[in-house]
């Protein structure tokens, strides 16, 4: 069982029980790392990660020596780092609702904390890109 924990990084208008409440949503759906034997438990503080959505500089800042230019998030040294920019707009050319492409956020950067960093590559035109193809 993986513990975690969520904070909402400082100057990140987003109200954390609504955040905590996603993400165990997202990360307890079958159709998410359960579905593949992982398993999650939230704590109050620290555990094996710490989900945070924070403010570029921040997540920069935590996923060292990373370069994540302000723009990109990740899974490194105990935090899962989401770029607020990202949580808040997406990309410019994600093709679906903000609803979607956040639990594609959670499950890709928890994905990069269970298998490391690599990105399959596309499996071809019209099939579903799996959850760790670079969405970016």
């Amino acid at each position: 069982m993986i513990e975690f924990s969520v904070e909402v990084g400082e100057g990140v208008d987003l109200d954390r029980d609504e955040l905590v409440a996603f993400v165990v949503d997202t990360l307890t759906d079958e159709r998410s790392w359960v579905g593949r034997g992982a398993g999650f438990r939230l704590v109050d503080d620290g555990g094996r990660f710490t989900f945070i959505v924070a403010e570029p500089d921040r997540v920069d800042e935590l996923c060292r020596p990373l370069r994540t230019n302000g723009r990109f998030s990740c899974a490194r040294n105990g935090w899962i780092a989401i770029n607020s920019l990202r949580w808040f707009g997406a990309t410019d050319d994600w093709p679906a609702d903000l609803d979607t492409y956040r639990r594609y956020l959670v499950n890709h950067e928890v994905g990069h904390y269970l298998q490391g960093p690599a990105h399959p590559g596309c499996p071809g035109a019209g099939e579903p890109a799996p959850i760790m193809m670079q969405q970016t």
